[in-house]
């Protein structure tokens, strides 16, 4: 019953499912028709990372978060405590849309007007550009200047003593109001009342400005307006006299008239060309209609216009009576009766005289289809003949118009002009700024820096930011296995069970932690197990059992001799083979002699029942090594390690194999052939994840099953995150409550019988 091994979609290194199982089955955790995502025909998606994940992220580093975050407040602190109080003064300034008129509408050629999101731009910019800084200091007097650089003194600057305009640029702030064309002009300093009178300078020297600029800006507009005039009034002037010549020249004074005459023609050919197109059209498609009827020999008179044609219309009704007629006296007389062989007769005329009628019918709208065609031709012969003259007659005037037109524009350009010029020379002396200083600065009560409430809300916050960060950083660069997310998603096996850590006892009581219920929530996991074994026909009806794990310390001893201790609970039949030829624990775990077992079967020929110590505790036998072997893997590899194993699977309803780490060294491979599945051993927070996917691949491509894994010696607390099942609050008191009937049942039922074999 081996599984076949899968390359799934991506490598299990990369934290999803690689590989998996791809034999059918029953409902199992990883195998079958059930399972997670990346192994198993109808595999789930590959499990999520759950709040609780995080949650022990957290609790596992949160010293870092401790810390991070006393450092980052604290220094927040200092800073919030230490820093010289500055206060900020703000001025309001609006910018007007238009420059202000005194002649009631704008005519300004270099006009500041603002119209958009760019033009607003640009006044902010200006606000903020070095000409108006440099203005602002020079507006200030002598002892303003004294007490604005009074808090600067002996500041440190690389660049050196900094100056009047270095301190202005730096500490000025033009915000403008959203939605609107208000501007705040703030500037901050450790004296509130320099605060204020700089930002009142900021905004005076920024109208005035705009002023002086709008000043210039119109007086070089006003001189190039008069050049400009001068040189199109010369414009004007040649084209009146190239107009006259050609009047002259092409006797142009009748042109209007001839071409008023001819557009009405135009129209008027137009509209008969119209009329006779529609009167055509739907003359060729009732005759097209007639011609597909005679092609498909199909009766004419099925035809809507054909039908209501008055004789055929009237024929059409007397045939159906003369039908209906014949049809009632059908069922009285016979063919050769005289009432019958006359409407008979009746309904052969009928039917010749209907034809003739079609055909008349016919024949009338041929006739009418012909001329129509001959109207519309001649019509729209006459229409082109029209149109040809028409554009003779334009291609005549066509210079006409052009000089006509010209003429017309030069002599508005011009008079513009000399308009726009007189109305700029008198706005000169009128000019206004754009700008108005709606609110003065005033000397500020309280300080604006350093604000207490936000720099102690951006040290908490950024604390735990970092803190938080740190974390999460710390857990990712973190590679070892500690929860069901890791053993799940990235190593892609199931979870059979989580084991707590159990402390203060020796590895011999460990090892029979089950039979003497020394710690209820490990012999509860135990069940646990036992039962997710039985779920799947694979690991139900396995009867070899191999116990493995990465690396040495992992607690795969333990987990052996207790797993073999749970089957025997259960009532089956239970071998615990040491097979672990290097460093053998089963037998110490248990405190049973190793002088003889497995290698003086295999190497000397000791009789195997010999070997075996009975009754270990009821249902359970044990198989010790019989100590260290300087070859194993000769041991495990021969012929009669394999017989033994036949031998002992018929003697046994299950046989728990104890075996090296898969990391240290290969003995554990060697055994693969013979066990029907595996359960592989994973100590909290011990083992890397590359180390333990590269591992388990190993065991997938020996096409053996791997039933799940086994979380071994979490402690309590953590696991209370992760597994709240096992530490479920209910089961708690169901086990205090029942602890001294539990143990007296256990005690006597699993007191160990000691054999010593020679």
């Amino acid at each position: 019953m081996k599984n076949d091994y899968i390359k799934g979609g991506g490598d299990p290194n990369s934290g999803g499912y690689g590989y998996g199982y791809g034999y059918s089955g029953g409902s199992g955790y990883s195998y079958g028709n059930y399972g997670y995502g990346g192994y198993g025909g109808g595999g789930e998606q590959a499990p999520q990372r759950s709040i609780k994940d995080y949650i022990l992220i957290f609790r596992e580093r949160i010293w870092w978060l401790i810390v991070s975050f006393f450092i980052i407040f604290s220094g927040s602190l200092l800073y919030t405590f230490n820093k010289t109080k500055v206060y900020t003064s703000v001025a309001v300034v609006r910018l007007l849309r238009d420059d202000p008129s005194a002649m009631g509408v704008s005519v300004e050629l270099a006009q500041n007007q603002i119209v958009g999101a760019e033009d607003l731009n640009t006044q902010i910019s200006l606000l903020q550009s070095g000409k108006i800084i440099q203005g602002v200091n020079r507006r200030m007097s002598d002892e303003q200047r004294k007490r604005f650089l009074l808090p600067y003194e002996g500041a440190f600057s690389f660049s050196g003593p900094l100056t009047p305009t270095e301190i202005l640029g730096k500490y000025r702030k033009i915000m403008p109001q959203r939605m609107s064309l208000m501007v705040n002009v703030a500037y901050t300093h450790p004296d509130a009342q320099i605060a204020a009178d700089v930002a009142n300078l900021f905004a005076q020297e920024f109208i005035n400005y705009n002023l002086s600029e709008n000043i210039d800006a119109s007086m070089v507009a006003v001189e190039g307006l008069r050049i400009r005039a001068d040189q199109q009034k010369e414009r004007v002037e040649e084209i009146e006299l190239k107009l006259a010549e050609y009047r002259e020249r092409h006797n142009a004074v009748s042109l209007d008239s001839q071409e008023n005459i001819a557009r009405e023609q135009l129209v008027t050919l137009n509209q008969i060309k119209l009329e006779s197109k529609n009167n055509y059209d739907q003359l060729d498609t009732k005759w097209n209609l007639i011609e597909t009827y005679k092609r498909e020999e199909r009766k004419l008179w099925q035809l809507t216009f054909v039908a209501e044609q008055s004789r055929v219309s009237r024929l059409l009704e007397s045939i159906s009576a003369t039908r209906i007629e014949i049809s009632s006296y059908s069922k009285r007389y016979r063919e050769k009766h005289p009432i019958m062989i006359q409407l008979l007769q009746t309904l052969q005329e009928s039917e010749i005289e209907l034809q003739e009628a079609v055909t008349n019918s016919v024949d009338k709208l041929y006739a009418s289809y012909i001329e129509a065609k001959s109207n519309f031709e001649l019509s729209s012969k006459r229409l082109a003949e029209k149109e040809s003259e028409l554009i003779a007659l334009s291609k005549t005037r066509v210079e006409y118009n052009t000089l006509l037109r010209d003429l017309d524009v030069q002599q508005s350009f011009f008079q513009a002009l000399n308009s726009r010029m007189t109305q700029e020379k008198a706005q000169v002396s009128l000019k206004e700024a754009n700008a108005r200083v709606v609110d003065d600065a005033f000397p500020p009560l309280r300080h604006s820096s350093p604000n207490i409430t936000v720099n102690l809300l951006v040290g908490v916050f950024g604390g735990l930011a970092v803190g938080g960060g740190l974390v999460f950083i710390v857990a990712f660069l973190d590679d070892r296995v500690k929860s069901a997310f890791d053993i799940e998603g990235t190593i892609g096996l199931p979870l059979l069970g989580v084991i707590p850590r159990i402390k203060k006892l020796d590895s011999s009581t460990k090892a029979q932690a089950v039979a003497a219920n020394v710690d209820r929530h490990v012999t509860e996991t135990f069940r646990s197990i036992h039962s997710s074994l039985k779920l799947n026909d694979e690991s139900k009806n396995a009867k070899i059992i191999l116990a493995t794990s990465t690396v040495p310390s992992e607690g795969k001893s333990f987990v052996s001799s207790n797993m073999a201790l749970t089957f025997a609970n259960h009532g089956e039949r239970t071998l615990l083979l040491d097979a672990d030829l290097r460093l053998p624990n089963i037998a110490s775990s248990l405190q049973l002699p190793n002088e003889f077992g497995l290698l003086d079967h295999i190497e000397q020929g000791s009789r195997l029942d010999d070997m075996i110590v009975s009754e270990v505790y009821p249902n359970l036998d044990v198989l010790p090594s019989g100590g260290k072997s300087k070859n194993p893997t000769q041991v495990l590899v021969s012929a009669q390690f394999e017989a033994m194993l036949a031998d002992l699977r018929d003697r046994y309803d299950r046989i728990v194999v104890d075996s090296p780490p898969l990391a240290a060294v290969s003995d554990a491979l060697n055994l693969l052939p013979f066990v029907d599945g595996i359960v592989y051993v994973i100590k909290f927070n011990t083992v890397k994840r590359k180390t333990a996917v590269a591992n388990v691949r190993r065991l997938w491509e020996s096409n053996t099953p791997v039933f799940g894994a086994i979380l071994n010696n979490i402690t309590t607390s953590l696991s209370s995150y992760y597994y709240s099942q096992y530490t479920d609050k209910a089961y708690q008191d169901y086990y205090i409550g029942q602890e001294d009937e539990m143990e007296d049942e256990l005690a006597a039922s699993t007191e160990p019988e000691e054999k010593v074999e020679s």
